[in-house]
């Protein structure tokens, strides 16, 4: 899986983050554009999990079982 899905890559190329919920522009909430915010409809997200769902964007990273190694085997 890539860290770049296709709606995240259109959104850097255009500038145009779309609200999953209500389909307007998204803004972002501070200048360090971390988290984007929908002024229509409230809906918040991260920019890192913008186009992914929960379980796409929980398979990017390991967990800390994997990185320390103790997973029950």
């Amino acid at each position: 899986m890539n860290f770049f899905n296709k709606k995240w890559i259109k959104a850097m190329e255009t500038g145009e983050w779309i609200c999953p919920k209500c389909g307007k522009l998204m803004e972002f909430e501070t200048e360090w554009e971390e988290t984007l915010v929908c002024p229509h409809c409230g809906y918040d997200e991260d920019v890192e999990h913008y186009g992914f769902t929960d379980e796409e964007y929980s398979e990017l990273y390991p967990t800390e079982e994997e990185i320390l190694n103790t997973s029950d085997k």
